[in-house]
């Protein structure tokens, strides 16, 4: 790791009347640059160039606190610093095994010219893959304790870009909604957008904003403006008046983050989200083991063995998890109603306690049996029922042999929503458990600090299967370029009810999926998830083409690779782990041949066995072809996927 101070700037305060000569910042490789300045009413402002000129044209920025005037403009500079800095940490479970942070910061201190001489300071970091940028406000003696009510980032872009939008329209929400293709102009100025934004210009570059390392602060949503801009929103604090966020000097915001690539599957390389967060807190995370987990919830507990009931029992979850260890497959799931009625414990957590199992379900003997098979249990719970008896329980959680808490239904993420994530992971690594969160919030990188967050949803996935026609292919090959650009999504893959469009409805009890079987084969590789979810029952797999793969591949990489792609069309990602690599591509409604250079395999040979769409696939997407070839780097695919339809590829060295 190096940190260099490159240059510093002091000057002195002086009467703002015209637009100050602007400070200027070179990514490392300097393919993208960010200037700021003070306009002539001492307005902090940054810009953004890249490739083809400028990206995000002058742009206001400022905090709306609960006293005084706005922090927006009246300011002088201060002084300036520009330091760079180049780190390789490793990645304990994630899209690749070492990540580069590497950046070139620019520090600006402003302070009002009247009374009281309020001071801002402003940290601009310039990536090779993209831009940050984030508020501090440092201790001083006119400010102390404060409140905030209004962010006042805006984004303005120097053209009207395509845009992929959850038009999430509230601050209560599960977070599972479509990123739907629309125009950056038409976002309305009423409602609210939900991060990741993912916009495009007409020559293919891409850009996806967010934000990252958010630890103590609201969560962030954007609201369209006139023209070509956006303007931040934040999640109100609860019973705080019209306050967002609260705080003591000296205090830091999230990171703003502009994601930039020449073409769409460049995003899904990149490790910025992550690399804007604190380094790993834990000692030892000898203890976090990424995996495969089976689901039974999603087909309702389903059971196709004489004697065993289709109902969460013990002898059910037994035959669940002899099956899991039969096929490679880490860890059980236990949802409710491990400790009671699950609409009850949903819906009136309150009179629920998660400390005390249903008797029939014979829950230690059940751990015993899964220690016996080596499979591990995750256990469901409510978050309000582990913000009442957290301590108790994961103590106890531990005792029993758990493997890790799913937690689920928090749908909020203001800030003392924000903190209590912090407060649980913390908790949890107490007692070794692992977590992922349902009903969550995007990620914002803090599986860096804390790596025993596996995943977590806050993405439309199978299980609206169940209940909706949403789970398009569409929607499959829109979110890797827009939801999971943010980090791991627990989508729960797998399905092997695979129907066409005029096949597939809803069913609670035996879910189908939209597409084929390779296409659900697929997202095994291009969706990011170290744990990720077998979403299935035992008898749809039993005996069927498709389950091999899944008992073989990974769920945390050594490296990624992201070979090409449109959003909302087609993706294809190769992903390293040991010798090996694997390949997973997905189409939409429409077939389609694609070609896939081998470049990114080793030198040697590789046998490559694939899992293609059968002939038939059209109107029988259950069908699977298999094949075995010798390839090369120099060799290269050329493979026709069927409507909705994928394929995967082993390459063994």
């Amino acid at each position: 790791m190096r940190s260099v101070a490159l240059f510093l700037l002091l000057l002195a305060p002086s009467a703002f009347c015209q637009v100050s000569p602007s400070l200027h910042l070179n990514s490392p490789r300097g393919n993208i640059s960010i200037d700021f300045r003070l306009d002539p009413e001492g307005a902090p402002q940054w810009r953004v160039s890249g490739s083809g000129g400028v990206l995000l044209t002058w742009s206001r920025l400022g905090l709306t606190l609960d006293k005084g005037r706005p922090l927006t403009s009246g300011f002088t500079l201060v002084d300036s610093s520009v330091t760079e800095h180049d780190e390789t940490y490793p990645v304990v479970a994630g899209k690749t095994k070492l990540a580069r942070d590497y950046f070139r910061e620019l520090r600006v201190t402003l302070r009002e010219s009247a009374s009281p001489q309020r001071q801002l300071e402003l940290v601009f970091r310039a990536y090779n893959d993209g831009v940050a940028f984030r508020y501090v406000l440092p201790v001083q003696p006119s400010v102390t304790a404060f409140g905030i009510i209004q962010e006042n980032t805006q984004f303005h872009f120097a053209e009207d870009l395509k845009a992929w939008a959850f038009q999430i329209n509230t601050f209560r929400s599960s977070y599972e909604g479509l990123y739907l293709p629309t125009m950056l102009s038409a976002i309305p100025d009423t409602g609210l957008v939900y991060p990741p934004l993912t916009l495009q210009r007409q020559d293919g570059v891409t850009m996806a904003i967010t934000e990252a390392e958010l630890t103590d602060y609201a969560g962030m949503y954007f609201r369209g403006m006139p023209g070509t801009a956006l303007q931040v929103a934040l999640a109100p604090r609860l019973n705080d008046g019209n306050v967002c966020v609260r705080g003591r000097t000296p205090f830091p915001s999230p990171w703003r983050v502009i994601m930039i690539g020449e073409k769409p599957a460049d995003l899904i390389e990149s490790t910025i989200i992550e690399n804007l967060n604190s380094p790993c807190a834990l000692q030892d995370v000898s203890w976090i083991k990424p995996g495969k987990a089976i689901f039974p919830w999603w087909p309702n507990f389903f059971s196709d063995k004489p004697g065993v009931a289709s109902k969460l029992s013990f002898e059910n979850q037994k035959y669940y998890i002899d099956f899991a260890a039969e096929n490679n497959m880490e860890y059980l799931e236990l949802e409710p109603p491990w400790y009671g009625d699950e609409t009850g414990c949903i819906e009136h957590p309150e009179k629920y306690d998660i400390t005390k199992p249903v008797p029939e379900l014979r829950l230690p003997e059940l751990f015993e049996h899964a220690r016996k098979k080596n499979v591990g249990i995750f256990l469901w719970a409510h978050w309000e029922n582990v913000d009442r008896q957290g301590d108790d329980a994961f103590a106890l959680y531990k005792r029993w042999g758990a493997a890790g808490v799913k937690i689920d239904f928090m749908n909020r993420d203001d800030q003392e929503m924000v903190q209590w994530y912090h407060k649980t992971l913390k908790k949890a690594a107490e007692h070794r458990l692992m977590v992922y969160f349902h009903g969550a919030y995007k990620p914002t990188g803090t599986r860096r600090t804390y790596p025993h967050l596996l995943t977590q949803e806050g993405v439309l996935g199978n299980e609206q299967n169940k209940v909706t026609y949403l789970a398009t292919p569409e929607h499959t090959v829109t979110i890797p370029f827009t939801r999971m650009l943010v980090g791991p999504m627990d989508f729960t893959p797998g399905g092997f009810r695979n129907a066409t469009a005029a096949q597939f409805k809803p069913n609670y009890d035996r879910p189908m999926v939209m597409g084929t079987r390779c296409h659900q084969l697929a997202m095994f590789v291009v969706y990011e998830s170290p744990l990720e979810m077998v979403c299935d029952d035992p008898s749809a797999y039993r005996n069927q083409p498709g389950l091999d793969f899944i008992r073989t591949v990974p769920t945390s990489w050594d490296e990624t690779k992201a070979i090409d792609g449109q959003i909302g069309e087609y993706i294809v990602v190769a992903r390293k782990s040991g010798d090996d690599w694997y390949l997973g591509a997905m189409t939409n409604w429409t077939a389609r041949e694609i070609q896939i250079p081998l470049s990114f395999l080793g030198q040697g040979e590789y046998k490559a066995e694939m899992y293609r769409d059968g002939p038939d696939a059209d109107k029988n997407p259950t069908q699977v072809a298999t094949a075995t070839k010798t390839v090369t780097a120099r060799d290269s695919f050329s493979v026709r996927l069927a409507q909705a339809g994928g394929l995967v590829v082993r390459f063994r060295k």
